[in-house]
């Protein structure tokens, strides 16, 4: 029997350590997937991650190789398979009680919607975010403040919007953050564009340029702030104003997509000036540097200009020939984004995002309901109290003073009115309540 036993000991050892190893084997995993990461080898931090997943979905360590699989996904477009992650990662971290994982899985997701242009349910979830960020950093705060911001913005909703967003400044102000700060001042001069307060967009696009010098990447905070800068002149009429601007954020451009967006616009200016003959060789640059990063907006104001161009040198020919090649450019970006146009996809998508708002609501339901039945209860023991206390006065007074209650009607009905009020409150509270 002591033989037995000790075999049983050794077993449990055994068992325990084989544990042990596959949760560092897990840790070495985990941290091999992030060096991955931020060498930017997206493919080989999901391999990695995928072996930790596999037949490992509810521990601590799935949680974070969820959260790292998710963005990794998202930052290679395949924003489908990133909400998939970042939801199941919600999932588990609510059985540990982690709310601030869940707090940044739910800005993740906020991330996606806002992308995908379903602005009501990234609002949504930044608020979520910002509910449950309870014990996290300033610097997430400042940033779920900034990005319900921009839902509210696209929602013309800019009342509000505006107040998320000075919170943000403040927050970033105490951080010194300036690069988050560049970014709520476009947010702000957008909102004002939007409005016609075109000095006061101006004013936040300035003070882009003059904080921009402290910021990590100060040439991309001016090209967007310069560009900006232009759209305000442009609307107001003064091209030649908005000419210059829009050439001098070339002079901070960082990459091909910037060079397509000024083209574009320098494009639009020539030919709104009537230069259109300028204006194509502007436009043919924009579609030359779009051809390597293709950005759809940017095909379709490039589309819309080369029309009215076209149409004025009275050359529909070329015009039937660089649609096509727009449209064949456009393709391969529009392919990557069809898990949103594909309607059975959407749905799913989107029944998704219902089934986790319905089953909140649910365990909300349940606890109001549960706090309910307390107070009924309540109510039924205070009324079965005083209906106690009346019939012992009312058994008291006929036996000690022959029937004298009876005998005295106006005190019965005093004591009846009493009973009958005190009833009334309890009603009143509770309709109160079950109307909250």
């Amino acid at each position: 029997m002591k033989l037995n036993s000790f075999k049983y000991f050794i077993l449990i050892i055994i068992i325990a350590s084989c544990q042990d190893l596959t949760d560092i084997d897990d840790e070495d995993y985990y941290n091999e997937a992030v060096i991955n990461y931020k060498n930017e080898q997206y493919d080989q931090a999901i391999a990695k991650l995928d072996i930790i997943l596999d037949g490992n979905n509810d521990s601590a360590i799935a949680i974070k190789a969820l959260y790292l699989r998710g963005f990794s996904y998202y930052l290679q477009d395949k924003n489908k398979l990133a909400y998939q992650d970042y939801l199941e990662g919600i999932e588990i971290a609510e059985s540990f009680g982690q709310v601030n994982v869940i707090s940044k899985l739910n800005n993740e997701i906020g991330l996606i919607f806002l992308e995908a242009e379903l602005y009501e349910q990234s609002l949504s979830h930044f608020l979520l975010a910002l509910d449950q960020s309870g014990e996290t950093t300033l610097q997430n705060k400042g940033h779920y403040n900034y990005n319900i911001g921009r839902s509210l913005r696209r929602l013309n909703r800019l009342d509000e919007g505006i107040e998320y967003f000075l919170t943000a400044i403040d927050i970033n102000e105490q951080l010194r953050n300036y690069d988050a700060l560049s970014n709520i001042y476009i947010e702000i001069g957008l909102l004002q564009q939007k409005v016609g307060n075109h000095s006061l967009a101006l004013e936040h696009f300035q003070e882009i340029i003059k904080i921009s010098q402290l910021s990590k990447n100060p040439n991309l905070f001016k090209w967007k702030a310069y560009n900006n800068i232009g759209n305000i002149y442009q609307l107001a009429g003064d091209f030649l104003q908005a000419e210059s601007y829009f050439n001098k954020s070339l002079e901070y451009e960082n990459d091909d997509s910037q060079l397509s967006v000024t083209y574009n616009n320098l494009g639009k200016i020539c030919n709104k000036k009537g230069e259109y003959k300028k204006a194509w060789q502007y436009f043919k640059k924009s579609l030359a540097y779009n051809s390597k990063n293709v950005e759809i907006n940017e095909l379709g104001i490039t589309n819309n200009a080369l029309r009215k161009t076209f149409e004025k040198l009275n050359q529909t020919d070329s015009l039937l020939d660089y649609t096509m090649l727009i449209n064949d450019m456009a393709l391969s970006a529009v392919e990557t984004r069809t898990w949103l146009e594909d309607e059975d996809e959407k749905i799913a998508l989107l029944t998704k995002y219902q089934d986790y708002v319905r089953e909140k609501a649910e365990k909300d339901q349940y606890a109001k309901t549960s706090w309910l039945m307390a107070f009924i209860m309540t109510f039924i023991f205070v009324s079965g109290v005083l209906s106690m206390r009346l019939w012992k006065i009312y058994n008291y007074k006929s036996t000690e003073k022959g029937h004298a209650l009876i005998k005295n009607s106006n005190e019965m009905v005093y004591l009846l009115d009493m009973f009958k009020n005190e009833k009334e409150e309890m009603k009143k509270v509770m309709d109160q309540k079950l109307r909250a």
